[in-house]
């Protein structure tokens, strides 16, 4: 081979190696977050300013810890405890994931390379998944491509190690039923109440995935029958190692799957009760399920009309791990404008939380009665600037996060509340 043609093949095999080897060398540990540099010709998003500490002082606020403040637009949250939860949004395509554990006093910066690129914001259950503040998963979708990468850490984000998911679907579900095992749910050939489905599943923590479900050739007799066709998936979910359910919608009929052998077999859940009040809507998807425990859990129900702006939230709720299913009218009206599309929180089988304009209304009795909490000055005042409700979560009965936007010029601000959402503060 001429030497001039040998040089130019070898230097095609360095550029094809590089990007990857430079991924895997930058996501070993995140760098800290930089200090913001004005942007003449591009509005910064912003929401309010944060601390952060540097990876190495354990997020622990002492005189000894180097800090520093930013101003950064956060787009989703996840809540582990009353003091440790996750914040994060993308900036100029680049991830900034922060970890807190000292009640949003102070915050580490524990974001992947910033090489490894995201073209919308990360949501929580299809992107990003924690079992805790210590293990985690990022999964990066890489469009146009046969590859998925799956980001994981042990170690609460010091660093992180990348796997490939070979599949050029588009993944729409994420669950980790422990910090081992896990499934992934991709979706393709998507239509107006029908599209084929495949379920990986790893018992490694993410290194290695493997197919245990795909409908391509759905038979229902079969002693492990696959998800069917029609329907759209609401989200898969793992109450342990082997049970897991997941919403297939369509139109207003929708149906609900249960596995008992990891995601291999599926069988619709036949106890399934419509009350008759789908005959109402025009309508009706079930929301991703949430267990509360090894028994409890429920389901959002949303309801839609022709001709008729806004929805009606209501809810199934179970007590044996969703082998049965019991309808829970919420009488919450018609919700309508910027906000409609989010739903009532619930921290278990009793208590949930609303906001309904700048009010929030809480049900200690499954949803048949909602009391409107005492008016919060911060609260009135903070939805005056900031209307759209991105997310609000409790993790106990006292303490919640809730993050609002203001879209048109990319703002957000995260508050927090300590005594069941009667008061609250910007954090």
């Amino acid at each position: 081979m001429p030497l001039l043609a040998l040089c130019l093949k070898h230097l095609r095999k360095l550029f094809v190696v590089l990007p990857a080897a430079l991924i895997l060398a930058s996501c070993s540990s995140p760098p800290p977050e930089p200090s913001p540099q004005p942007q003449p010709t591009e509005k910064p998003e912003e929401g309010q300013t944060i601390t952060l500490i540097t990876p190495d002082a354990g997020n622990i606020d002492s005189s000894k810890a180097s800090k520093y403040q930013i101003q950064t637009r956060l787009t989703d949250f996840h809540l582990f405890s009353e003091s440790e939860g996750l914040a994060w949004g993308v900036t100029k395509n680049a991830l900034r994931l922060y970890l807190t554990r000292d009640n949003g006093k102070t915050w580490t910066n524990i974001s992947p390379a910033s090489a490894v690129q995201f073209s919308s914001n990360p949501v929580y259950g299809r992107d990003i998944f924690f079992t805790d503040s210590d293990n985690g998963w990022i999964i990066r979708q890489t469009f146009g491509m046969m590859e998925t990468i799956v980001l994981r850490t042990r170690d609460g984000g010091k660093s992180w190690k990348i796997s490939p998911l070979s599949q050029g679907s588009k993944i729409s579900s994420a669950y980790f039923s422990s910090p081992f095992k896990g499934w992934l749910m991709a979706t393709w050939d998507t239509e107006e109440s029908r599209e084929s489905k495949a379920l990986y599943m790893t018992d490694d923590g993410g290194a290695t995935w493997k197919t245990i479900m795909q409908n391509d050739q759905y038979s229902p007799n079969s002693p492990h029958p696959a998800l069917p066709v029609v329907g759209i998936a609401g989200g898969v979910v793992f109450r342990d190692g082997e049970t897991g359910l997941i919403p297939l919608n369509r139109s207003k009929n929708p149906k609900l799957y249960r596995t008992v052998d990891g995601g291999s077999s599926w069988r619709e859940v036949k106890a399934l009760p419509a009350s008759g009040a789908f005959n109402n809507y025009d309508n009706v998807t079930l929301g991703k399920p949430e267990f509360f425990g090894p028994a409890t859990g429920w389901i959002p129900v949303v309801g839609t009309r022709k001709n008729t702006a806004g929805k009606v939230y209501n809810g199934y709720f179970t007590t044996n791990g969703g082998i049965d299913w019991k309808w829970a009218e919420f009488n919450l009206g018609l919700r309508t404008g910027d906000n409609e599309d989010v739903p009532p929180t619930f921290l278990n089988s009793n208590d949930g939380w609303i906001i309904n304009g700048n009010v929030l209304y809480r049900t200690t009795n499954q949803g048949r009665d909602w009391k409107s909490l005492p008016a919060s000055t911060v609260l009135i005042s903070k939805l005056s600037e900031y209307p759209k409700i991105v997310k609000l979560q409790f993790i106990s009965k006292d303490v919640g996060w809730l993050l609002i936007e203001r879209s048109k010029d990319k703002r957000s601000i995260l508050l927090q509340t300590t005594n069941g959402g009667i008061n609250w503060r910007v954090m």
